[in-house]
């Protein structure tokens, strides 16, 4: 097996690049054959990915493996790097995936069941011997007709704002307080966040419309904002979508909101709108942050059509 790492040193306020000598250590004591490519700027690991494909190619490597080093954001480049090269070069065989979490939330780690330890999870990537074919977000702008794909989930409005919040907060990488960050993140926008329009098309073709919409995330897996259950049971091995609706909730209903999140039993709540779909079109109105596996979109209109491709990943064993 030849192993191709896409390394982001920056990954978990630089503990990629603590960590990363380490990692070349074990990889060494496993006898693993390995190619290593370093991320420089937000969005090289897209360009990376389809020039070590490329490479790949070229030396007709038939048992390759592309090892996202990272945060949940390299995750995101490198599957986004993978379907645009696969887009325009066709190919009968897919190179997997495989993750190994080094950065601060690792969403998509919990929601594979891989170890949250890089050494065990470098441990299993080392020992899997088969892909397994998960699904993964695509979209569609409607508006500009470009598309993409998440592994976790996108979000617009509270959510988005959120994470615009949490990825400037000095706490996001510290060791102990990171995934507090959220949390703080969420009490400082909660007074000030104004509701917005969002008008939604299910794969029925029945169109509703929610005009004080607090949180809109359509997701793939059960987490965001680094564990926090959004939608419990939510399965990558499940080829339908999950959209959670939040109404602009009174303070009470947000103390609610906020106190059976934690307890995994807010989609029962009244302001709670929850749809799992096959496919699906969300549409606004008002200019609202978005966020895509915990990456910024910015402040825009969104008239976005949702479903699920298939990907092979390099899971493992847990």
């Amino acid at each position: 097996m030849e192993y191709f790492i896409i390394m982001n040193l920056c990954a978990g306020g630089n503990n990629g690049q603590k960590i990363w000598p380490q990692i070349k250590e074990q990889l060494k004591a496993a006898h693993a054959s390995y190619q290593v490519v370093f991320t420089e700027y937000t969005g090289h690991a897209v360009l990376l990915t389809q020039q070590l494909l490329s490479r790949i190619d070229a030396t007709h490597v038939t048992d390759a493996v592309i090892i996202a080093a990272g945060g949940d954001g390299t995750l995101h480049e490198t599957l986004l790097g993978c379907k645009r090269y696969y887009h325009d070069h066709a190919s009968d065989q897919q190179v997997p995936i495989a993750f190994l979490p080094v950065g601060s939330g690792n969403d998509f780690a919990r929601a594979v069941k891989l170890p949250r330890h890089w050494q065990q999870a470098l441990n299993n990537i080392l020992a899997c011997k088969q892909a397994t074919m998960i699904n993964v977000g695509h979209y569609i702008d409607l508006d500009n007709q470009i598309d993409g794909f998440f592994t976790n989930n996108f979000g617009i409005g509270f959510d988005a704002t959120v994470v615009h919040l949490a990825n400037h907060s000095s706490l996001k990488h510290h060791r102990f307080w990171g995934k507090f960050s959220y949390i703080a993140s969420i009490l400082n926008v909660i007074i000030n966040f104004k509701s917005f329009q969002a008008d939604i098309q299910l794969d029925s073709n029945q169109q509703l419309t929610f005009k004080k919409t607090f949180l809109l995330t359509t997701t793939n897996i059960p987490y965001f904002g680094g564990g926090i259950d959004i939608v419990p049971d939510a399965s990558v091995l499940d080829p339908n979508l999950d959209l959670v609706i939040v109404e602009k909730p009174s303070l009470w209903q947000l103390i609610l909101f906020i106190s059976m999140l934690f307890l995994k039993r807010h989609l029962r709540l009244k302001f709670i709108h929850h749809f799992n779909q096959k496919q699906l079109v969300v549409h606004t109105q008002d200019d609202r942050l978005g966020q895509i596996d915990g990456e910024e979109l910015g402040e825009r209109t969104y008239h976005i059509k949702f479903d699920t491709v298939k990907y092979p990943f390099w899971i493992g064993h847990n």
